[in-house]
């Protein structure tokens, strides 16, 4: 999901009125459509609401705004008829303390979806089951809430019972940003076909590999021959650019030398794969993707403690920037 600093400002007034009018009672979730439009998710309404990035009519935001709680009044009308029955309350201060504890916490939570459906991912397929992600994200909900509770400036102590009602409310708003179990089960599904269609075609092409053995000892007889010339070559008095040209050429098979190839040169190369391998490669990538973000993750942790620096000023400079 992108941070609110890539929304423009007439969607961070949509956000900032989903948060206030939604409160913690309902979990919603928000994200950026290949049209810059903004695609909002109610839980209990039915279907996916849009609005623009920078419209042009100044009713937009009112339409909006009367859409999203006309929806929200049709899922909720039998709660509401009971509602109207009842004598409202006055607002309870502990209450309050609570629900922007909770929004605070999911705040936070939202600025990391990616990082955390990663990692999700990643669980789900070392296990090979689609239900390993539960405690780890038990145990992301209680994190957060734990740093949200230290960045608060008056500490107020609450009771187990109090801490375990806030992780179920900070839980229900995970669960609906974040897939589902079913979504991982069809990941695991889609995953052993690859693996089996990888079978087959490591199968087929073993009679290629023989075929082109003698080719690979060809170069690899050519290769000792060019370490020979160097060492031949490269005595005491030559240039230290001479004697790394072999390693160079060597680095040229790494993903760095692959990188450093034309863009033609490297289509033309990986247009060797099959789409099984072609998927895998997506795959791994998207895997080395996920561990560089949170290894980074773990460093900006890691100096926020070291540096003892309040989680809710970091959260209002980003929001800011």
């Amino acid at each position: 999901m992108c941070t609110q600093a890539s929304f423009s400002k007439y969607q961070r007034r949509v956000i900032k009125f989903l948060t206030d009018y939604l409160g913690t009672e309902t979990p919603f979730t928000y994200e950026r459509a290949q049209n810059n439009h903004l695609k909002v998710l109610i839980d209990g309404v039915p279907k996916p609401m849009f609005t623009g990035s920078t419209p042009s009519d100044s009713k937009t935001l009112n339409n909006f705004m009367a859409e999203v709680k006309r929806e929200v009044r049709a899922s909720h009308q039998d709660s509401e008829e009971e509602a109207v029955t009842r004598k409202p309350k006055l607002p309870n201060p502990m209450q309050l303390s609570h629900d922007r504890l909770i929004q605070n916490t999911v705040k936070s939570l939202r600025t990391r979806l990616d990082a955390l459906k990663s990692k999700e991912e990643g669980i789900v397929l070392e296990h090979k089951s689609p239900d390993v992600f539960v405690s780890h994200r038990v145990e992301t909900v209680k994190q957060s809430l734990a740093l949200a509770l230290q960045a608060r400036k008056q500490g107020v102590y609450l009771k187990a019972k109090e801490v375990r009602k806030l992780e179920n409310k900070i839980g229900q708003h995970l669960d609906f940003m974040l897939p589902t179990a079913a979504y991982y089960a069809e990941l695991l599904d889609a995953k052993n076909k690859y693996k089996k269609s990888e079978g087959e075609v490591e199968v087929s092409s073993s009679q290629h590999q023989i075929q082109t053995s003698n080719v690979i000892k060809l170069d690899e007889k050519a290769d000792i021959v060019e370490k020979s010339t160097l060492k031949a070559a490269n005595g005491p008095d030559q240039p230290a650019e001479l004697k790394t040209s072999y390693l160079d050429k060597k680095d040229a098979n790494s993903a760095t030398g692959l990188m450093g190839m034309s863009a033609n040169n490297r289509v033309s190369l990986l247009r060797q794969l099959t789409k099984v391998q072609a998927l895998m490669l997506i795959d791994d990538l998207n895997t080395a993707i996920a561990q560089n973000r949170e290894e980074d993750i773990a460093k900006v942790v890691a100096l926020i403690k070291e540096k003892d620096l309040p989680i809710e000023a970091i959260i209002s400079r980003i929001d800011a920037a």
